[in-house]
């Protein structure tokens, strides 16, 4: 499958990696300083675009949703009533992990979608 059928595949997941996100919310882990690593997970609201975690001193830390307008350290730590913290914000599923080192599904099958379409470009 060469040439044109190679277009319409990309074309085709293109289509579907769009499809894929509309009508998704966002979800994010969400742990009130859990013994381990947090594991409930949660749907956002509409509201709430990314998900934060923060480590704050004496050792605490937040797995939630939150707007990812007000991820700053001066709304966070008034919000959150913690002078000393460390945050970060992310727009993904899921990537609200204290080692920060998971990977969406949907970004994981795009990535297969577009290897397969360029294996059948290719041939």
């Amino acid at each position: 499958m060469g040439g044109k059928g190679g277009f319409v595949v990309l074309w085709l997941l293109f289509i579907l990696a769009v499809l894929c996100h509309l009508g998704h919310s966002l979800e994010c882990y969400t742990c009130l300083n859990p013994a381990g690593s947090c594991t409930t997970a949660m749907n956002c609201s509409q509201d709430y675009d990314s998900c934060i975690f923060v480590e704050a001193v004496p050792p605490k830390t937040y797995y939630q949703c939150w707007r990812f307008a007000d991820c700053n350290f001066e709304f966070i730590s008034k919000s959150l009533e913690e002078k000393e913290l460390k945050y970060h914000c992310c727009r993904e599923d899921l990537c609200n992990r204290s080692d920060a080192t998971t990977l969406s599904g949907k970004t994981a099958l795009l990535a297969i979608l577009l290897l397969v379409a360029t294996w059948h470009f290719c041939l």
